[in-house]
């Protein structure tokens, strides 16, 4: 996926409008995607886009839980992962990067270096924001309690939720005895963080209709006609022709367009598929393609977002019936009296 360009930070006034001194700020909710991330699947290979990337450093630096011995005791186990792919004749042979690089591979969907990097950033964002400015979380963590991470089993998921929470509280602010951090997940079946059309036929069947409804407008369309005319000669020669259905279909190549367009030059498309007019109109497609439905349908809605939606009113209102105490007065308004300290913080952070 392409990078995200955040808005300047808040204003003293834009702070002031959006937190009133008359209210207490008691519960903060924060819903964030992945990083960047690599392509889920290799597309235009033939245009010399390379199939493997060489963004991924945290492949040599990857450690499992071991357990030693009946004691029951743990240790860790460091290794770096290689990527294995069929060479000439069928044959193994590791999968390498553009600079022929086998260390720093990245798989199918993976988040990359660049996507550790922005989700960093989003937590320092955050904190700049939640401590520096509005006092509501402490300086430093010596407590996880007020807290609740969860994430999806995908793993791009939890390593941007990861990174997010090291840069809210990175490393030199989190107390050295402070017990290991809970991140919480669910079975897939359970899932609402993102619309769960693998475990909803009904769900699932909306949006194959909504996705055939969009195909059938805009595949004999003069914009697809612009599309295929500006990339159409890179297509595989079983499916020609740009679509909503065709193979890849206009999100895949919407996936692999933004995902080389945020990272480096050695992992590029032609010129021509990052024309901007192409680019608009995939965007409007697929967005009609996924969106739609919950712009149309209530039933859509619920079945696509009702239940993250239910989760969201739920922490809300268990916060507005049990809300944190007040800070205790400060003793003195002295100049050099210390601040009274910030309310208990129960943020929930999800990452989709």
């Amino acid at each position: 996926m392409t990078t995200l360009q955040p808005r300047p930070p808040y204003t003293d006034a834009e702070l002031a409008e959006l937190y009133p001194p008359q209210l207490q700020l008691q519960l903060v909710q924060i819903l964030l995607r992945h990083g960047e991330r690599t392509p889920v699947t290799p597309r235009f290979t033939s245009t010399g886009l390379p199939a493997y990337w060489s963004y991924c450093n945290a492949a040599r630096h990857l450690r499992s839980a071991i357990l030693e011995d009946d004691s029951g005791k743990f240790s860790s186990l460091e290794w770096k992962r290689r990527l294995e792919a069929f060479g000439p004749n069928d044959l193994p042979v590791f999968a390498a990067g553009p600079s022929g690089d086998l260390d720093t591979v990245c798989d199918m969907g993976m988040l990359t270096d660049l996507g550790r990097s922005t989700t960093t950033a989003l937590g320092r964002r955050l904190r700049h924001l939640y401590i520096d400015r509005l006092g509501f979380l402490p300086p430093n963590l010596t407590s996880s309690e007020s807290f609740y991470f969860r994430t999806t089993p995908i793993p791009r998921a939890l390593e941007s939720l990861q990174q997010t929470i090291h840069g809210l509280y990175p490393s030199h602010t989190r107390s050295p005895d402070l017990p290991p951090l809970t991140i919480v997940g669910r079975a897939p079946g359970e899932e609402t963080l993102f619309p769960n059309d693998s475990n909803c036929r009904r769900f699932a069947a909306l949006s194959r209709a909504f996705a055939q409804r969009t195909a059938d407008r805009w595949n004999g369309s003069d914009e697809m006609a612009y599309l295929t005319k500006k990339i159409g000669r890179w297509m595989p020669e079983d499916s020609p022709r740009v679509a909503v259905d065709s193979h890849p279909r206009l999100s895949g190549i919407m996936d692999t367009i933004n995902a080389t367009d945020a990272h480096g030059p050695d992992t590029k498309l032609p010129k021509e598929f990052y024309d901007p007019r192409a680019r608009q109109i995939i965007e409007d497609i697929a967005v009609e393609e996924w969106f739609s439905g919950y712009r149309e349908s209530q039933e859509y809605r619920a079945l696509g977002i009702g239940g993250l939606l239910g989760d969201i009113v739920t922490r809300m209102a268990g916060s507005a019936e049990n809300p944190p105490p007040l800070p205790p007065p400060p003793a003195s308004t002295s100049p050099r009296s210390p601040p009274p300290p910030p309310p208990p913080a129960r943020p929930a952070s999800a990452s989709p």
